[in-house]
């Protein structure tokens, strides 16, 4: 069975990093994979996934967010699937907000060369 998280708000840094993020409520109990950057799939569109406590920020509670890529629209209140295609690296915290900008557009840019399993 396949089941979804719904979207809710978030803290809003992706917008104001030029990544807008899709916050998924996942239930505590949920298991999800391990804490990382994911390449993967939702709405129809390839996305990169966070999970984890996002360490730049000093957070300390666990967080799913997707950056869905080339879409534009509002996904607060919707159930999202979320298919993650492969791993691409540890989460971690950066020295500046322009090296972690930077470090997300090369998570983009994996993303976008990643390839759906068969």
């Amino acid at each position: 069975m396949r089941r979804g998280c719904s979207v809710l708000s978030g803290d809003a840094r992706g917008g104001t990093l030029g990544y807008p993020t899709a916050n998924l409520g996942v239930e505590p109990a949920l298991l999800v994979p391990a804490y990382g950057i994911y390449a993967g799939w939702a709405e129809g569109h390839r996305a990169a996934i966070s999970i984890g406590t996002n360490p730049h920020y000093g957070g300390h509670e666990r967080r799913v967010e997707a950056f869905l890529l080339d879409f534009e629209g509002d996904l607060y209140g919707k159930r999202l699937i979320v298919q993650l295609w492969r791993r691409l690296r540890d989460e971690r915290a950066f020295a500046s907000e322009e090296e972690l900008v930077a470090q997300i557009r090369c998570d983009v840019e994996a993303t976008e060369a990643a390839e759906p399993p068969v």
